[in-house]
């Protein structure tokens, strides 16, 4: 590996380090070469996760999103316009990554842009779709060392989304402290939550009964996913399954506290992360539960 490409890993490799904390722990999980793809392809994504993060005017935020196309496009034919980029560029073709999945979390990322209410759950499929199932899709020939089958990338999809699913429970609050509200208007409809509960932060058995019928669409899609894992390289399999356990035992925070995501954010401590790595460690490689 030359200088500049070994330069270009390692900035991924510690924007990944200051980014993440969940992914973070999961990337831990794989061999160097491989580490290094994922973190190549987080920063990436990341990158277009600033972009609508930012304070910037929409118009601005649209034309730094095109400028990340036109950097993934040059990234994909291998001829990366900035430094950082290397690093994708080498992952995209060692690792026959499809660019048009790294294109649909751009996708989802706009779609943060002009839409901040999502009227049934096939729409808020869609968009966990593009801002989460498919940066699992664009991370499965890594882990696979290769292109993967179109059933497995099934499975990735529904593991991508049922993570989103657990990311917007978990957030529900954040998000509603910026005027946005995922939970699908026919969800609230169905269990007689009114928008202004959401946004006021009044928690209820009625809202209660909602958070816990989407967490257990989480689980399903989780549980779903995660039948990808025999399919995996036995080094790879820690990864999803990782992710998977830090996600549930979110969850099952949640519910312990009977779905009242408004007092705090649930979260993790570094410990009991430490604990569910090696724990996913044993089992992936040991068999055991």
């Amino acid at each position: 590996m030359d200088r500049r490409l070994a330069d270009a890993y390692r900035e991924c490799a510690h924007r990944t380090r200051a980014a993440a904390s969940n992914f973070y722990y999961a990337f831990l999980t794989l061999p160097p070469q491989k580490r290094r793809a994922i973190n190549a392809i987080y920063t990436f994504c990341r990158a277009a996760d600033d972009v609508a993060d930012s304070s910037s005017p929409v118009s601005e935020k649209k034309a730094k999103l095109a400028a990340l196309r036109a950097r993934l496009k040059k990234a994909a034919t291998g001829t990366p316009e900035v430094e950082v980029d290397l690093a994708l560029a080498d992952t995209i073709a060692r690792f026959s990554v499809n660019p048009d999945d790294l294109s649909a979390v751009i996708d989802g990322v706009e779609m943060d842009l002009v839409k901040s209410r999502y009227k049934t759950f096939a729409e808020l499929t869609e968009y966990c779709y593009r801002v989460a199932a498919a940066v699992g899709l664009s991370v499965l020939p890594v882990l696979n060392g290769g292109p993967v089958e179109a059933k497995i990338r099934t499975r990735g999809i529904a593991l991508g989304i049922g993570l989103q699913l657990a990311n917007i429970v978990r957030d529900v609050r954040e998000d509603a402290d910026r005027d946005r509200i995922y939970l699908p208007e026919e969800d609230l409809n169905q269990f007689n939550v009114q928008e202004k509960e959401i946004l006021a932060g009044e928690w209820s058995t009625r809202m209660q009964a909602l958070l816990a019928f989407e967490a257990n669409r989480a689980r399903d899609r989780i549980a779903d996913g995660l039948k990808l894992i025999p399919a995996l390289p036995h080094h790879a399999r820690p990864f999803p399954l990782f992710l998977a356990r830090v996600y549930g035992s979110i969850l099952d925070r949640i519910e312990a506290q009977n779905y009242d995501v408004f007092s705090g954010r649930v979260s993790l401590t570094t410990s009991t992360k430490l604990f569910l790595l090696v724990r996913t460690f044993v089992t992936a490689f040991l068999g055991n539960g």
